[in-house]
């Protein structure tokens, strides 16, 4: 019965969910994980402009997950963000390809430590 529900709940729900981290296939020009409350391969991403990330969260200890979110001020809403993703899971991140060139400051939304830049070239 629970997956039953579980199962109908995907197929109504009008967000995208994480998926499992996949095995192959194709993926996104980058790829940033969450390792040890931290950005991985490095705490400051750069991309060229209309390029895309998917953000893996790769950190079993991370609790509920991590996510890759721009800062910005309280009542206005990011540019881009992941959502928080649970360990084990991944999601292309909306809105990344159709960004400006510049530089964006990233935190995770759980985590006040776990913090980055992303400069779109």
């Amino acid at each position: 019965m629970i997956a039953a529900l579980a199962a109908l709940l995907m197929l109504v729900t009008p967000f995208p969910v994480a998926r499992p981290v996949p095995a192959a296939g194709p993926a996104p020009e980058h790829t940033v994980f969450a390792v040890n409350r931290e950005y991985m391969p490095t705490n400051d991403v750069v991309i060229r402009h209309g390029e895309s990330i998917r953000f893996v969260d790769a950190d079993p200890t991370a609790g509920p997950g991590h996510s890759f979110t721009e800062n910005v001020p309280d009542g206005v809403a990011p540019k881009f963000d992941s959502d928080v993703i649970p360990p084990g899971l991944y999601k292309d991140v909306d809105n990344i390809a159709s960004l400006p060139p510049g530089k964006y400051n990233v935190h995770c939304k759980i985590h006040d430590v776990v913090k980055g830049t992303l400069t779109v070239e």
